[in-house]
């Protein structure tokens, strides 16, 4: 028999990948010359190109190893049967980059890119403070022989003069990073140089896994590398868009009532349409909740995108819930369905090919408007997932619109920031900032976002246009706040008058009882309709709920009956329904001012009413809500002032001067304590922009170990991005356990299917991804105190929750619902 593989070797014809079923085999030289294509046609960056492409011919050069070629001759010849090994073939690219450039920067990054192409890695080791160079020059792969196979595929006069190309556009790159960093004068008040190369370094590990992965799936797939849209495409799907979206807009003028509301939405929109042709990369969109956000900052980045020639548009929302209502607006808008992705984890396709292409798209952006969740968007930018880091190239030369801005979580708003600044200055991206209350946070020393150019240059013209509540302080009711019971009461001297009455509470336990005593008191009667909301209830049954309250509020015929929600803060952000009454346990005012936009949503009146009350300790225990408890400290001093001072908020809770002092007053008890992303690393508290900007516990840890040695390590890129994205989430401890309920007869057929072993590899995805609208997140120790109530399926993969657990009222159940034994 003829040994192959030597065969390969003669003819200088080395394997990449294989598929033994078919006997297809991709060579070296091929699969490096199409990432260095894809990387080169990819990178949104000119400054980056040739890094880029210097990095993709020499990520997988180690495979030109004899272990690596034994072993893919192996897999040949037994058919895919022999057992998977794992081999090192990213030391060598990364060691020769270094051999090519020594000591250079830009060698730096290439090697780390080569580095971590099979997952992220920190670039000091925090517990050894051994560096990522120096673990991979004691490995022992045997570079003579590598390098005198590749350097005939690849010479090494031509990698030289990638190389050197590369070092001149990294030198431009930190002469600009500089500039910017010492903008904000010695404090570094926008950012540091550290935070913003390594933000760099993702970026090209970006292109790469981006590349790499889309040319090894063709190979698998056996079919032609496909590049992006040119700049051309994108262009005239921008034309066509923007043809359909004016339409679209004239259609739905005509099919409405004029009315002053409809003027004054249709003047924002103007102004973001005339705005959109101006070349600021930041800008706010700061208009009340319900002057049509979503619709004019799409019209914004529509315009701007083709006037710019941007590759994506990507709408970001807090809330899945904000998301599937807007990303239907906005596909209806645009008139192109096929060119909106809307990646969030509800998204269920219908048959095997659609699943298919929904998991390409999702893994890699390649669409021109995206639709995702705020989650998704800062994994892209900080997780160490390396699905997510791929996508994270796609963020540049794109526009980007953060909706409802104000309900990203504190402890991300100097990631947050950091990463404006960064898109916005270094990357070619415009971003737009909406939010009905704006927070203001010019009084953080450092990392605070750069200045931005309104939209609206007078967003206080429109307050009193689409002011359609009136906030009334109903705190002091009770002296140490209200129980449950006198809650109760409350809303029973409304219900005469405010017969549709939505009551936010701050606490799952507490919407749940509050729930209960409503049910106790008023279940039974004929025309009182009553429903609960919360994150205990799956997203199946959440949607279902929402659409019985929208369905009842909306009936004519029941403007007589009553109609109660009790619900948790989920439902202040984008939720289109509207109450004659709000009842709002105190919290920030960006919650209450969100609240109030559930109330009187359409103008079905003058004005609606929105109480604030305060709970007692017992009713809502926020003992282990620090976010809560100072934004209710700060909304004291507001409402202190309020009735001291009245005419400082033109005697007015939603006005901009309200806002503005609240927001000075929660941020400052946050600043350099939780806006940083506090963390823990073996024992030492530290912060997410510490790890990603100087790594100070890694760097420091470097220095003592190398003391009595010549040679120091650089202070630039010693990030530790694994660290870091490891415990990067932006999902609470509270709702990290992922548990199943068997909400209805879909959910249990999926499960079903998910436990038949037989199952194709699509069919499952598909099933994994459908019964994510059956989840709901828990935290541990509410896990540990279901016990046996959890199962496992898949090997373990998904948790069930047994049906005795679950109600479809309140959603899950600590106690197990009481059967009729008499049934």
């Amino acid at each position: 028999m003829v040994n192959k593989i030597n065969t390969n070797f003669e003819k200088n014809k080395y394997i990449a990948h294989t598929i033994p079923e078919t006997g297809d085999i991709q060579f070296m030289e091929q699969h490096l010359l199409n990432v260095e294509k894809l990387s080169g046609a990819n990178c949104p960056l000119q400054l980056m190109k040739n890094l880029a492409v210097i990095t993709a011919i020499l990520h997988d050069s180690g495979k030109f190893c004899i272990e690596f070629q034994e072993y893919m001759q192996a897999v040949m010849e037994s058919n895919g049967e022999t057992v998977r090994r794992r081999i090192d073939h990213s030391t060598a690219g990364g060691r020769i980059a270094l051999n090519l450039l020594p000591g250079t920067l830009s060698a730096k990054m290439i090697s780390i890119a080569v580095y971590c192409h099979h997952g992220l890695q920190d670039c000091i080791d925090l517990e050894s403070a051994v560096s990522l160079e120096e673990e991979r020059q004691k490995k022992d792969i045997d570079l003579q022989t590598i390098c005198s196979r590749y350097f005939k595929l690849y010479p090494v006069e031509k990698l030289k003069e990638y190389c050197l190309r590369a070092q001149d556009d990294v030198q431009i790159l930190k002469e600009e990073i500089k500039t910017i960093a010492k903008s904000g004068g010695r404090g570094r008040i926008y950012g540091t140089e550290n935070f913003f190369l390594g933000m760099y370094e993702r970026i090209l590990l970006s292109l790469l896994l981006d590349s790499d992965w889309t040319d090894t799936a063709a190979f698998n797939q056996h079919v032609d590398v496909t590049f992006r849209k040119t700049a051309d495409d994108t262009q005239k799907i921008w034309s066509q868009c923007i043809r359909h979206y004016e339409n679209y807009l004239t259609q739905m003028t005509k099919n409405k009532k004029d009315s002053p509301v409809d003027k004054y939405r249709q003047e924002i929109s103007e102004c973001c349409r005339k705005t959109a042709i101006t070349s600021c990369r930041l800008y706010r969109l700061t208009v009340p909740t319900g002057a049509g956000k979503t619709l004019s900052s799409l019209r914004f980045a529509l315009y701007h995108a083709e006037k710019f020639k941007k590759k994506h548009i990507i709408y970001v929302a807090p809330y899945n819930s904000v998301l599937e209502q807007n990303a239907s607006e906005i596909r209806e808008a645009i008139g192109n369905p096929d060119i909106v992705l809307e990646h969030h984890c509800n998204v269920v396709q219908e048959n095997d090919e659609d699943e298919e292409r929904y998991r390409q798209l999702s893994e890699s952006w390649d669409c021109p408007v995206i639709v995702t969740t705020a989650v998704q968007l800062l994994n892209s930018l900080y997780s160490s997932g390396k699905m997510s880091l791929r996508r994270m190239h796609v963020l540049c030369n794109s526009v980007i619109i953060f909706d409802e801005v104000q309900a990203f979580p504190v402890k991300c708003t100097e990631l947050f920031n950091l990463a404006v600044n960064f898109l916005t200055s270094f990357c070619g991206t415009t971003v737009v900032l909406c939010s009905a209350t704006q927070p203001s946070l010019a009084k953080i020393p450092q990392n605070r976002v750069f200045e931005s150019k309104e939209m609206i240059e007078d967003p206080s013209i429109y307050a009193q246009a689409f002011k359609r509540t009136n906030i009334i302080d109903k705190t002091q009711l009770k002296s140490g706040g209200l129980e449950v019971e006198d809650l109760l009461d409350f809303v029973g001297e409304l219900i005469p008058k405010q017969n549709k009455i939505l009551i936010i509470v701050n606490t799952k336990p507490c919407a749940k009882e509050v729930f209960k005593g409503l049910k106790e008191r008023y279940g039974g009667q004929q025309h009182h309709y009553l429903f609960h909301l919360s994150a205990n209830m799956c997203p199946v049954n959440r949607k279902s709920v929402l659409g019985n309250i929208k369905k009842k509020l909306d009936e004519k015929k029941s403007e007589e009956d009553t109609v109660i929600c009790v619900s948790t803060q989920l439902v202040e952000a984008g939720v289109d329904f509207s109450f004659k009454c709000v009842i709002r346990s105190m919290a920030g005012l960006d919650n209450i001012i969100q609240a109030a936009g559930r109330c009187n949503r359409h103008r079905e009146r003058d004005r609606g009413d929105v109480y604030i009350v305060k709970m007692s300790q017992k009713a809502e225990n926020l003992s282990r809500n620090r976010d809560i408890r100072d934004a209710q400290t700060a909304m004291e001093e507001v409402l202190y002032q309020l009735n001291s001072h009245a005419e400082i908020f033109s005697d007015d809770l939603s006005s901009q001067e309200a806002v503005t002092y609240y927001y000075n007053r929660y941020y400052l008890k946050k600043v350099g304590v939780e806006t940083n992303f506090p963390a823990s690393v073996n024992g030492i508290q530290t912060t997410l922009v510490e790890l990603l900007s100087n790594n100070l516990i890694g760097y420091n840890r470097y220095e003592a170990a190398h003391k009595n040695e010549p040679v120091k390590r650089s202070k630039m890129l010693n990030q530790a991005f694994k660290t870091a994205g490891d415990i990067f989430e932006v999902i609470d401890e509270d709702g990290k356990v992922k548990v199943v309920a068997a909400y209805d007869d879909t959910a249990k057929n999926i499960l079903n299917q998910l436990e038949n072993p037989y199952i194709d590899a699509v069919s499952r995805r598909r099933n994994l991804r459908a019964i994510q609208g059956y989840t709901v997140g828990i935290s541990m120790a509410m896990k540990d105190r279901l016990g046996r109530a959890v199962s496992n399926i898949c090997e373990g993969r998904i948790l069930v929750l047994s049906d005795d657990y679950y109600d479809e009222e309140t959603g899950v159940l600590e106690n197990p619902r009481l059967k009729n034994m008499f049934m």
